[in-house]
């Protein structure tokens, strides 16, 4: 068993913590950078011009597809024909009338958004830290396995952790109480010494707080709770 690392609760008093359980997209990952540079390779690809208009309007409509894929309405794949089906509309394109004109088309933007897949430039060094003081990590993460899995590979960070737990692999999307606690149990840890940082307060800390854990927000744009860490290097000097 790892070292116990304390963590001082300014509720709770200190608190011995195990292991860090991370989310991936927002916390680890930066996806509105990479998801807006796709974006923007897939609108050049269909001769148009990006726009604040069209890139609040594609995020709107992934958040509504990706929910509706969370809880089992529709599959990973056709939640993407669905983005496109309710998006292209709004640059006056009319969507493919097949699944493979559909899927094809796709194939643009995704080629786009991987190669801009990208960490944020704090997240290697606090995990790094993390494996220095003998602390386990893992994510946790709402997604399709195999391409959580893969930002993970192409921006360099599985070297530092210990496993990848999507809901399409755990049955369970977060703020779901197993969705942090299926982790817990496959790496042998408590959920009161398990603490969670996400960017999410209600679907990261409020779910792993539901479930037993210890959590932290993550606020990069210093909008939220003061409590709320402002970077991932906040975390490893609170942990030090």
């Amino acid at each position: 068993m790892p070292p116990v690392i304390t963590l001082f609760d300014g509720y709770s008093g200190r608190v011995h913590i195990q292991a860090v359980l991370f989310d991936l997209d927002n916390t680890l990952f930066d996806h509105y950078t990479s998801a807006r540079a796709g974006l923007n390779g897939f609108l050049r690809h269909l001769n148009q011009e990006p726009s604040r208009e069209l890139e609040r309007s594609w995020f709107e409509i992934e958040q509504l597809n990706y929910v509706r894929f969370l809880a089992k309405e529709i599959p990973f794949q056709e939640q993407r024909r669905e983005r496109l089906r309710q998006f292209l509309p709004l640059v006056g394109t009319v969507p493919p009338g097949t699944d493979t004109q559909l899927d094809e088309m796709f194939a643009a933007y995704l080629r786009n958004y991987e190669q801009a897949w990208v960490a944020f430039r704090d997240s290697a060094p606090t995990l790094q830290a993390l494996t220095a003081l003998n602390l386990r990590a893992a994510v946790v993460t709402n997604g399709n396995q195999d391409q959580q899995a893969s930002k993970i590979r192409r921006i360099g960070l599985e070297p530092f952790l210990d496993e990848v737990f999507s809901s399409e692999m755990t049955g369970h999307p977060k703020p779901d109480p197993e969705a942090f606690l299926v982790p817990c149990r496959r790496m042998g840890v408590s959920p009161a010494e398990t603490l969670y940082v996400g960017d999410n307060y209600v679907v990261d800390v409020a779910g792993a707080q539901g479930a037993g854990l210890q959590a932290r927000h993550l606020d990069r744009n210093g909008t939220g709770p003061s409590a709320s860490l402002r970077s991932l290097a906040d975390l490893v000097t609170m942990l030090s």
